[in-house]
């Protein structure tokens, strides 16, 4: 059976529609987003520049960093 970890971010609520924010599980930085109710997590760490892709957009189903 795999090793799953689970990192509570908080309500689901607190998340807003349309939006992305930095998250921390454990020490691993994400970038959560949250479009039509469905959320996602990539690092935060864009990977062309390595900047904060958590303080970027949404664009339709695609995140654009800051």
């Amino acid at each position: 059976m795999a090793d799953e970890r689970w990192t509570d971010l908080g309500p689901a609520g607190s998340f807003e529609e349309g939006t992305v924010r930095v998250a921390t599980a454990g020490t691993v930085r994400l970038a959560v987003s949250c479009r039509e109710g469905e959320f996602g997590a990539l690092s935060n760490a864009c990977n062309h520049v390595g900047g904060p892709l958590g303080q970027g957009r949404l664009d339709g189903e695609y995140l654009v960093c800051p």
